[in-house]
């Protein structure tokens, strides 16, 4: 006898989702086959409260990040698994543009609670955050697998539709990469795609709870190790690692650290977004029994708490879902 709903894939989303329909007391089911391309193998969790080129706030942060820091802290609890870390972001300047961007945003006060000392080289970033993507999923995985809620396969979009009253689409880069589940009911949403590489260094000397940013970020994950990516390459829906890459990044370690360093590890992962650069999440427009929580791009671990809370809501009081990432949105019938 299945559970009335199946959650399709465990990356963040699913993860998050499965969480919250656990505390929540609702009955469910995962199905996930761990895809190569999947963008939650190779996330840092970085949560940034200022980002971009364009020196901005992320997308209603002063609401999200409370409730990320919560939610993990939460899990951290029942699982035993250290998973939140506070962190500082050093934001360097790229060129004189980005110096005069900051310099007008700060006047104006858009960038405040976040936005702190400043100097000729840069700016500091308060607030931030980690989240150790790889130890959440591991540790979900192991519970679920143990409990019997999840099964390593992959979605049959068609047959999950007879055997459960809601099937929740969260398999990302899996599904949206063209992998064949058969019947992906969300094939009207006009998914965008970036392949996203990452180094592993050897790298001593960076204070552990500071990321340096700098176009890409350089992220200290344990003593003499750190991280540093991601590259983005636009429409790629390929894992193949590349020198290009790898020497861009190799160049931005140099440039925002002065070390020496050897290079242990390459990975690639593909993230997956709409033209908004917002989420998607909700019922499919025209068939209940398809749901979606998807598109979380490049902000998974401050974006996925608050979605699953809303799919929580949702189906416990039929609360609807926030208009501004409402999979209705962007539907085409």
């Amino acid at each position: 006898m299945h559970a009335d709903i199946l959650i399709a894939g465990q990356g963040i989303a699913g993860t998050l989702l499965g969480w919250e329909l656990e505390r929540a007391g609702i009955p469910f089911e995962i199905a996930d086959a761990g895809h190569a391309s999947a963008a939650s193998r190779v996330a840092a969790g970085i949560i940034n409260p200022i980002t971009g080129q364009r020196i901005v706030k992320s997308w209603r942060v002063d609401t999200l990040l409370p409730l990320a820091r919560d939610t993990y802290r939460a899990l951290e609890a029942e699982l035993g698994v250290s998973l939140w870390h506070e962190l500082r972001v050093r934001r360097l300047y790229l060129d004189e543009c980005e110096r005069r961007v900051f310099a007008e945003k700060q006047a104006l006060g858009e960038l405040a609670d976040y936005a702190g000392a400043t100097d000729g080289d840069g700016f500091w970033i308060e607030g931030a955050a980690r989240v150790d993507v790889a130890a959440l999923l591991a540790a979900m995985r192991a519970r679920w697998l143990a409990s019997g809620v999840l099964r390593e396969e992959r979605v049959d979009f068609l047959a999950a539709r007879e055997e459960h009253a809601l099937t929740i689409d969260c398999t990302g880069a899996a599904l949206r990469t063209g992998v064949g589940q058969p019947g992906a009911p969300f094939g009207f949403v006009r998914w965008q795609h970036s392949k996203g590489e990452i180094l592993t260094v050897a790298i001593e000397g960076l204070a552990p709870d500071v990321v340096l940013n700098r176009g890409h970020w350089l992220l200290p994950v344990a003593p003499g190790v750190a991280c540093v990516g991601a590259t983005h390459a636009p429409s790629r829906r390929d894992t193949t690692l590349t020198a290009e890459a790898r020497a861009e990044l190799e160049a931005s370690v140099s440039a925002m650290s002065g070390r020496v360093f050897a290079v242990t590890g390459q990975e690639a992962g593909v993230r997956v977004y709409v033209a908004d650069k917002k989420p998607v999440v909700g019922r499919h427009p025209a068939d209940a029994r398809f749901g979606v929580l998807s598109g979380l791009g490049a902000k998974g671990a401050l974006f996925a708490p608050a979605l699953a809370q809303q799919w929580a809501s949702h189906l416990t009081e039929g609360t609807p879902f926030d208009r501004e990432v409402d999979v209705a949105r962007v539907w085409r019938g």
